[in-house]
């Protein structure tokens, strides 16, 4: 997902310096003068913070407790931010609280006798519609004013139905348009936000919020994060329910509390090291395969992996814990970090400069060794190798890999262009670097 796809409203009068692109994330957008820098790093240094590189781009990683001092100290040295509650009151000023009612049943012809259907503002879904048969010709009953699917072999394509001198006609749109009129069509529905038991946490199942606006689900998505142990639910910190609700409220989502409680996250954590051999393979294979390549030779033990290169030695044992830690040569590593690719990152940046291996660029492999394992695995790939394609197309094909992984790829990419699945991503450059990967495979 791109974070700032949506934001070209908000940056009408000007790119401001800093936006938060996901939760206390904030990335620089627009460079900074010599005195604004030399001022923020002063901010930094006594905020202890540390920036970082995110996809190339300059990003900050601020902890919730620190949120609101470092947003203060940005007044006084003339460095401008955009925050999601600046995005939130953007965009929702976009939508209308009323419902627009549809027009009378009416026959309209279609191009083609492909799979057709119509969205319904009471269950908010597509639903199907008969297609008749008359002289060669293609005819279906439809609401007046209301918008239209029509999947094919080539894609997905949208329509809204509209009447021109008595006779109904067929528009065709673009999906985003689409998904905003039908935001404007929707009856109101609820949905229910449910905590942990530390009321730390607010979560959100994915089906409770059908065929949203992109707009709207991209700054959920900024605004959420995602556990492994919870699919297909958003995980928002709990002092964002007003601005969530804030956020559904605009498309006729009422948002609700339940007395409903998650304790996944609050499952007790151990410190104790995970055995080698229970741990996901294919995570564990893309450190190894890093640090073989960078020059470091491992030995492997029960509990722990021991890595040695010229200036000694250290030894990695995974935990089920939310931090990593170091305490001279042993380190304790969080098993989550092996699917977050920026904590990754750190991780063997650290190894590399600790043990004096060779100085490759991480960010690179990574990606180039990541696995497709879930959707964020999927997305991950796609995005970065996205990024990579106009300024080095050959690391981008070797992004998307081989195999089994470039079958996941594709498989993705046809999911899109049939309408299975909704994506911000540039669909247009990723069917350019599947298509040139395709090219290299046969001329092997």
């Amino acid at each position: 997902m791109e974070p700032l796809e949506f934001c070209d409203v908000c940056f009408q009068r000007g790119k401001p310096n800093l936006c938060e692109t996901y939760r206390n994330t904030f990335t620089k957008i627009v460079s900074l003068q010599f005195s604004q820098k030399s001022r923020l790093d002063r901010i930094l240094n006594n905020l202890e913070i540390r920036p970082r590189s995110v996809d190339k781009r300059w990003t900050l990683i601020v902890g919730a407790e620190k949120r609101k001092e470092f947003l203060d100290s940005l007044w006084g040295v003339n460095v401008t931010v955009h925050t999601l509650e600046d995005h939130v009151k953007v965009i929702t000023r976009l939508y209308k609280p009323e419902v627009r009612k549809l027009g009378a049943k009416e026959q309209v012809e279609l191009p083609s006798k492909e799979s057709w259907e119509e969205f319904d503002p009471k269950t908010r879904d597509w639903i199907p519609i008969k297609v008749d048969t008359k002289k060669e010709k293609f005819y279906a009953q439809v609401n007046l004013g209301n918008v239209l699917k029509c999947s094919s072999f080539e894609g997905t394509a949208y329509f809204r139905t509209y009447m021109n001198a008595d006779v109904t006609m067929l528009a065709p749109m673009e999906k985003r348009a689409v998904y905003n009129i039908v935001s404007t069509i929707s009856e109101p529905i609820t949905a229910v936000w449910k905590s942990d038991g530390k009321d730390q946490y607010g979560f959100i199942e994915h089906d409770q919020l059908p065929n949203v606006p992109d707009e709207i689900f991209n700054v959920l998505r900024r605004l959420a994060t995602v556990d492994k142990r919870i699919p297909d639910t958003m995980i928002f910190e709990n002092g964002d329910f007003e601005l969530v609700q804030t956020v559904l409220g605009c498309i006729k989502i009422e948002l609700t509390k339940s007395s409903e409680t998650i304790t996944t996250l609050t499952e007790k954590k151990s410190d104790v090291p995970l055995e080698i051999n229970e741990m996901q393979k294919e995570r564990l294979q893309v450190m190894l395969d890093i640090v073989k390549e960078m020059g470091g030779k491992i030995e492997t033990e029960k509990d722990a992996l021991v890595i040695s290169g010229t200036r000694g030695l250290v030894k990695v044992a995974f935990v089920d814990s939310d931090k990593s830690a170091q305490d001279g040569n042993m380190m304790r590593i969080s098993v989550s970090a092996l699917e977050d690719p920026p904590r990754f990152a750190e991780i063997l940046s650290m190894i590399k400069k600790r043990l004096g291996l060779l100085d490759l660029p991480l960010e690179n492999m990574l990606s180039q060794h990541w696995p497709i394992i879930s959707d964020n695995d999927l997305q991950y790939v796609i995005h970065t190798a996205i990024s990579w394609w106009s300024n080095n197309p050959v690391l981008a094909t070797k992004i998307i890999g081989d195999a089994d992984k470039f079958a996941k790829v594709k498989e993705w990419n046809t999911k899109i262009k049939e309408g299975k699945i909704r994506s911000t991503l540039d669909t247009i450059t990723l069917g350019k670097i599947i298509k040139q990967k395709e090219s290299n495979q046969i001329i092997k």
